[in-house]
């Protein structure tokens, strides 16, 4: 049965032209699989190009595949600045957290301690909406209707070449509007309002412009190539991004402070950002990461979205999605490893293509120093299925070298079948059935690969071992029944 892959898990920096590292050591394996892999995505047609950052255990790598626009040669690198959207929320909340250890706000605040005039509107019940509302999508009202429609019109494209007729005090004044329909802190409700609000309070607090805030932010960490906006002035280094129709998409303006969008960088800054997230001991850091909201789907903290993997750990992340450009950083803290994932386009097929490469790439990450053994044989496997399985079954007995997971191999069986490769699927298969025999989830997947070739007595045979090592196994009496009336039928 199908088991998709769970998605959404001394310094040497490795830039896109590395001084490789000693071939034989785990991580030159690790790397040589991470760039297989983009290449393999890229081969799928749907993705233009990709950037790519992982880091493990003090090393890090970096790379890129492919061109921003086919056809054009125009690789990118390490001067490519990309619109990273919603991971720009993590910079407001990375602020708001300094501003917490310093004592500057409280998360129990009430925002209104921060707002001049009347906002008796913002309390449900007596209880107002407080800072730590404003972190964590729980504010308990909906983004007032002008500014819902504004943000409509930006992702349309509507104001590309017009001036954006709605400030920070537009939003301010329609807030006064806003009827707060759920008890702040209960109910999460994702919204650009609470990142620009939260800009506005620190703009109050250290009485300094949120983008000046920014700017030195991003200087204490040595992101030199880090803005808010100016896409003009950085037009020549900025990716192009397509939309679902592959046409070259339109960029996303920020009309507010910029807490909740807006701001471009390049991969070597977000390598550098997710290293010291890794590696700094700042008490921001920390107390970015506190759990703020937990309802076991949207675990959320300084608008991170928060986590706990079976075997990654305690982990942390934000995606960005621009009308071009789709974009993952992850931080795993008790596992030592980060990802970074950013490609150009946005249709469903790439959004596709580009979840497998995340959650391949993650996999090997969390099984490091161990390198993947499936991914060590898989292009031998495209041309010489056999010699792979022999090869894969003797990598598969070096358990202190290698990881052998009969469930990733049914994960890549899926993957060809849906990709038509029905031989494929069945050599797969047959490889995993022979590492882990007594597995009633791969007899059942091989029997359904051999029932759509038309294979009935091997698919027979399959169902019926599955049902025998699970006698649960419905699907495997269901397709034992169908198999029996078509070849009665014969």
């Amino acid at each position: 049965m199908k088991n998709y892959f769970i998605l959404l898990t001394l310094l040497i920096t490795i830039g896109c032209q590395p001084s490789s590292p000693n071939p034989q050591t785990p991580f030159a394996e690790l790397i040589k699989l991470v760039d297989q892999y983009a290449e393999q995505t890229l081969k799928q047609g749907n993705i233009n190009s990709l950037a790519v950052a992982i880091y493990k255990d003090s090393l890090s790598y970096r790379n890129y595949y492919g061109e921003i626009d086919k056809n054009q040669g125009n690789r990118p690198n390490d001067s490519t600045l990309y619109e990273i959207a919603s991971i720009s929320k993590i910079f407001v909340g990375s602020l708001a957290a300094k501003a917490v250890v310093e004592k500057k706000i409280s998360l129990d605040d009430d925002i209104r301690m921060y707002l001049d005039g009347d906002y008796e509107n913002l309390e449900f019940d007596g209880s107002p909406v407080k800072v730590r509302h404003l972190l964590s999508h729980t504010l308990g009202f909906e983004a007032p209707d002008n500014f819902l429609a504004v943000y409509r019109k930006i992702f349309d494209g509507f104001y590309q070449d017009k001036t954006i007729d709605y400030s920070m005090e537009d939003l301010l004044e329609e807030l006064k509007t806003v009827a707060l329909i759920k008890q702040p802190g209960t109910y999460y409700d994702y919204s650009n309002a609470g990142p620009e609000l939260m800009a506005h309070i620190l703009e109050q607090v250290y009485e300094k412009p949120y983008k000046d805030l920014l700017s030195a932010f991003f200087d204490d960490l040595g992101l030199q190539n880090t803005h808010l906006q100016d896409f003009e002035k950085h037009e020549k280094y900025l990716s192009n991004g397509y939309d679902e129709q592959q046409n070259k998409a339109t960029l996303i303006k920020n009309p507010l402070l910029g807490g909740a969008g807006g701001i471009i960088s390049t991969l070597p800054d977000l390598t550098k950002f997710m290293q010291f997230q890794l590696e700094s001991s700042e008490p921001w850091i920390k107390e970015s990461t506190r759990l703020l909201f937990e309802d076991g789907e949207d675990d959320t903290g300084y608008f991170w979205d928060l986590g706990r993997g079976t075997r990654e750990g305690f982990y942390y992340k934000k995606s960005g999605s621009s009308n071009g450009i789709q974009s993952i950083l992850l931080i795993c803290p008790d596992a030592n490893y980060g990802l970074i994932l950013i490609m150009n386009n946005q249709s469903d097929e790439a959004l596709y293509d580009w979840i497998r490469l995340y959650n391949r790439i993650e996999n090997d990450l969390i099984e490091y120093p161990k390198i993947n053994a499936w991914s060590s044989v898989e292009m031998a496997f495209l041309t010489d299925p056999k010699g792979a399985a022999k090869q894969y079954q003797q990598l598969a007995k070096d358990t202190a070298t290698y990881f052998a997971a009969s469930d990733y191999l049914n994960g890549v069986g899926y993957d060809f079948l849906g990709k038509g490769q029905v031989q494929n699927a069945i050599a797969l298969f047959e490889l995993a059935v022979s590492v882990d025999p007594e597995n009633a989830n791969l007899h059942d997947s091989l029997g359904e690969t051999y029932f759509i070739a038309q294979v009935y007595d091997k698919s027979k045979e399959h169902y019926k071992k599955s049902l025998e090592l699970d006698p649960t196994n419905d699907n495997a009496k269901k397709y034992l029944s169908e198999i029996d009336r078509l070849l009665s039928a014969q």
